[in-house]
């Protein structure tokens, strides 16, 4: 993702992680707090919102991420609940957390939260992460896994606020005064974006989450967020976002992240069906889950260009256009046969 974001009108204070010029400076209160004081420590390739650091101490490496998400510490609580659960619950694909010495998940220090994690590799490839049958089949029963684990966990710390266009249960309108904002930045080219955010307002609107259970959800599940070696998953990162929400917030995300829709442009149109079926076959989803996942397939897409809030829609506008088309409706009846 570009640094060219427009303002943002729901985080005006909010500045890319990466244009700050001291980006790279691990403070001295981080490096005594988790006693690094003779470690090496070097920086990473960073995204808008976490900055981390490759930390090699006494024979053992560690990732230090530096947070850059609004409402913390809260976030980096709720986070760690999340890991430390998976961890005792026996799955072995999350990061996992170091405690400082006096026993914390993570550091707040000067308005920036710290958390120290054991390494688990070189993390997702750099690039266009390559899609096959093999690795789509095995993150579709890796994103079960995460559900099935998960599906009791009811964090005792709050997420906070942000993002509160984030979840799909939130008052849509709420999303579309966002995505309308967006629109009104790109001009002519934001004529589509508005049309179709009104549409999936309308049937966000006209879901009943009663029907929908909850699940502890990932929340960015895609390739750029899984390590693979060879064609096995070996690791899942960034549950920095993850949330207690209807699973098709990230079934949703799959469909278009797995296929040409959003994600690979090299991979098989059908690839996000082909998700979708592994994913049935292992934690089979309700008939009213299947009845609306359409809509969330349509929304998850235009969420995540409202979440952004830049250019990114030029890039996806031909595929939201075909998921409105009726497209998303195809992929789930390709999927899931009745």
């Amino acid at each position: 993702m570009s640094t060219d974001h427009f303002p943002d009108p729901d985080m005006p204070d909010f500045s890319d992680i990466r244009l700050d010029g001291n980006v790279h400076e691990v403070p001295e209160s981080v490096v005594v707090a988790y006693g690094l004081e003779s470690a090496s420590i070097t920086p990473l390739a960073t995204g808008s919102y976490n900055v981390h650091f490759r930390v090699d101490h006494r024979d053992e490496r560690f990732d230090l991420r530096r947070s850059n998400r609004p409402s913390e510490p809260g976030n980096l609580n709720y986070e760690a609940e999340i890991l430390n659960y998976l961890e005792t619950s026996g799955f072995t694909l999350a990061p996992r957390i170091v405690r400082t010495k006096t026993g914390e998940s993570n550091l707040w220090s000067s308005e920036t939260g710290w958390t120290l994690f054991h390494w688990m590799g070189d993390g997702a490839p750099k690039g266009q992460p390559v899609v096959n049958s093999t690795r789509i089949k095995n993150a579709s029963i890796v994103l079960a896994e995460i559900h099935s684990v998960g599906r009791d966990l009811v964090p005792d710390a709050a997420r906070g606020d942000w993002p509160v266009f984030a979840q799909p249960s939130s008052d849509p309108t709420v999303w579309l005064r966002r995505a309308e904002a967006l629109a009104e930045r790109l001009g002519i080219e934001g004529d589509d974006l508005v049309n179709m955010a009104k549409i999936s307002a309308a049937e966000l609107a006209s879901i009943n989450f009663v029907e929908l259970p909850e699940f502890m959800c990932h929340g960015d599940f895609r390739m750029r967020n899984l390590q693979f070696t060879g064609d096995d998953l070996t690791g899942v990162f960034d549950f920095d976002i993850s949330m207690r929400a209807s699973r098709l917030l990230d079934l949703g995300g799959a469909v278009t992240r797995f296929s040409p829709f959003g994600g690979d442009p090299r991979a098989d149109p059908e690839s996000g069906a082909e998700f979708l079926r592994n994913y049935h076959r292992q934690l089979p989803l309700s008939d009213y889950e299947i009845e609306v996942l359409p809509i969330f397939i349509r929304w998850r897409l235009l969420r995540d260009v409202v979440i952004y809030f830049d250019y990114w829609w030029l890039k996806v506008r031909d595929s939201a256009t075909k998921l409105f088309d009726g497209v998303a409706e195809y992929l789930v009846n390709r999927a899931i046969s009745h």
